[in-house]
């Protein structure tokens, strides 16, 4: 697999689950060193990012861990998109551009 084809299934992965948060794929450098693969998602507009495991070994066993990830991944709303539900403010607009919301770049 070329790198190119990792970014592109962690781009299809991401589009999948709504685009959420961003993804970081550590490849091992030394023989039989693991491959790690993350998900990195902000609790708030103005919260920390958070960092969940999704899968450890080797490049074949990150990919399968991240679809089974996708698979049970939920998105979460955004504030504005609860308030806008609840009737508490008008529909929203185009987010603003959140550069952690970009993946795999």
């Amino acid at each position: 697999m070329t790198i190119e084809e990792l970014r592109s299934h962690l781009r299809r992965v991401h589009a999948a689950i709504g685009g959420e948060g961003r993804f970081s794929f550590t490849i091992g450098m030394e023989p039989g060193e693991p491959c790690y693969v993350t998900h990195w998602v902000r609790t708030g507009a103005m919260g920390y990012e958070d960092c969940r495991a999704v899968g450890m070994g080797t490049v074949p066993e990150c990919l399968a861990a991240l679809e089974r990830y996708a698979l049970g991944y939920r998105r979460q709303p955004t504030e504005t998109e609860i308030a806008a539900m609840l009737g508490l403010a008008e529909p929203p607009g185009p987010e603003p551009i959140d550069p952690y919301r970009i993946a795999a770049e």
